[in-house]
């Protein structure tokens, strides 16, 4: 399929399919967007385009640390999911041991808090916890929220691990609450809920995916049975849903967004508190099998991917057309409005070529 993208942005197609079985063409486009110099200027399109990701990443080895980026290939995603990955910094530049971290966008917000470093210490029965350390930046993860795998006894060959999150840090058994003190608490926690026993029960606090095996996304995965692996094996099974494509937990899954929206970091960045607006988010999109158009439409966006590190921000489109026969019979794509010597060249059944040069173009007649 040639695809003439119109706005610079990355691109890719590749096939998706259904619980039902059918096959789909998946187009995914990826804009990236920096933040503005000023507060509350206007975001400028990045010239350093962002890579689609082909494969999820991780903060170390996966299933053991926590996910960074998932691929930017999912099927298809009923919400936007909102996602960021960075770190919190102290307000004013002044060392701090507590910072509250927040983002907003247009009517959704969330916020917890990100601590310095602490540690388990053992009053006779009871635990308490060391003072935390000032700091000027720490990194947010899943890694640094509450939960883990408790593998303080090293003879134990079966470990529990806290099912919300078990790349995280702080929590235990009681079986083996001889061996906590010294152990290492989350930097994040909700809001007014300090962490005050090993054995608690705490919301992990982080901006980043969750994954994919975790409460909240797995039961949307469906039913891997012996009747999925004798009569299903290898499509989905029938209860599959998709908002498990959502990478997001369900408290970053927002209505899609329409453009304009504002938006708000708080502590993610050193300048302390980031003010913009969302761009105009509709992306044209036209897809044609031969001489029949598809699709033709506006798409929004379905994930909003924050790096304040890199003072940038991404979003994510997809656009799905099923399959009658095989991928192929889909021609020609266009990402953004066409120009008129595409319109004339579709119009007038002639091919049309883009001479080298960012802007220049003509049309060929067909061979």
């Amino acid at each position: 399929m040639q695809i003439w993208n119109q706005m610079g942005y990355p691109h890719e197609f590749t096939m998706g399919m259904d619980k039902a079985g059918h096959e789909w063409i998946v187009v995914v486009v990826k804009g990236t967007f920096d933040f503005p110099a000023t507060p509350g200027g206007p975001v400028q399109k990045s010239a350093e385009q962002v890579p689609l990701v082909m494969a999820d990443t991780q903060t170390g080895e996966p299933g053991y640390s926590a996910t960074l980026w998932e691929t930017d290939f999912a099927f298809r995603k009923p919400r936007c999911d909102v996602i960021a990955n960075g770190c919190a910094y102290a307000p004013n530049g002044r060392p701090a041991e507590r910072v509250p971290v927040g983002i907003k966008v247009g009517n959704w917000s969330k916020l917890f808090e990100v601590v310095g470093h602490r540690e388990w210490r053992a009053i006779g029965p009871m635990f308490t916890t060391t003072a935390p350390q000032p700091f000027l930046r720490l990194p947010i993860s899943y890694d640094v929220a509450w939960g883990g795998v408790d593998k303080l006894d090293p003879e134990d060959k079966l470990p529990g691990s806290y099912k919300y999150n078990p790349v995280g840090t702080g929590w235990s058994r009681t079986r083996n609450q001889r061996l906590i003190p010294g152990l290492r608490l989350p930097n994040t926690q909700a809001v007014g809920e300090d962490i005050r026993s090993p054995f608690g029960d705490y919301k992990p606090m982080s901006f980043g995916p969750i994954g994919r095996g975790w409460p909240g996304r797995i039961e949307y995965g469906g039913t891997y049975d012996q009747n999925w692996i004798d009569n299903v094996f290898p499509f989905l099974p029938h209860d599959f849903d998709e908002r498990y494509f959502q990478m997001a937990p369900p408290d970053q899954q927002i209505d899609h967004p329409r453009g304009g929206e504002d938006v708000q970091l708080i502590n993610l960045t050193p300048m302390g508190k980031e003010v913009f607006r969302l761009p105009a988010t509709a992306l044209q999109m036209t897809l044609f099998k031969e001489q029949d158009k598809v699709f033709d439409g506006e798409l929004s966006p379905d994930t909003i991917l924050f790096d304040p590190e890199n003072r940038r921000f991404s979003l994510v489109w997809r656009l799905q057309q099923r399959l009658k026969r095989t991928i192929l019979d889909f021609s020609e794509c266009w990402i953004g409005p066409p120009t008129q010597s595409m319109l004339r060249a579709r119009a007038t059944g002639r091919t049309y070529v883009r001479a080298n040069g960012a802007d220049a173009e003509e049309e060929i007649e067909e061979a």
